[in-house]
């Protein structure tokens, strides 16, 4: 069992990733259409899950768990075309051991282009009835946790050598 001092503040740690805008993600104008800034964020969620070994949806001794959205929300500074990169920089974080803060930032040629935020709740899937809200089991806290300290440790190196 995970102890409530560890969960405090449990995580908050970085991803990265990048996605080019393609034509079915623009309007008529040829800008990214702005209701996919939450596939994106979507999309970098679900990477930053299995890039630590996770899956949208899992399973242990009591069935089917995940993360459904709780909210999204995205403000944009400035538009983005087809064929464009985005830079994604995710910051994850969860202080009371039921939800993750999705916090992004999009970057195109290295200008902010918008910012948005996802929050999600670990909930159980039954078989039966609808999802219902859990504690985020303690394998993928300690998981989450230890990718933590080491993007803490990472941080603290590169200001020591600023």
């Amino acid at each position: 069992m995970v102890d409530l001092a560890y969960k405090k503040n449990l995580m908050q740690c970085t991803y990265k990733t990048q996605r080019m805008v393609q034509f079915g993600d623009t309007d008529m104008a040829g800008i990214a259409h702005f209701t996919n800034y939450m596939r994106y964020m979507e999309e970098a969620e679900h990477a930053f899950m299995r890039s630590r070994g996770f899956r949208v949806v899992m399973q242990d001794e009591k069935g089917a768990f995940g993360f459904p959205k709780l909210s999204a929300k995205c403000d944009f500074s400035r538009p983005v075309r087809q064929e464009q990169t985005l830079d994604i920089e995710m910051t994850v974080h969860s202080d009371d051991g039921k939800t993750i803060t999705f916090e992004c930032q999009f970057f195109c040629e290295g200008e902010p282009v918008a910012v948005g935020q996802l929050k999600v709740a670990c909930c159980r899937f039954p078989k039966e009835g609808l999802p219902y809200p859990i504690p985020i089991p303690d394998h993928v806290q300690s998981a989450l946790a230890a990718e933590a300290a080491v993007s803490r440790n990472a941080t603290q190196t590169d200001e020591s050598n600023s």
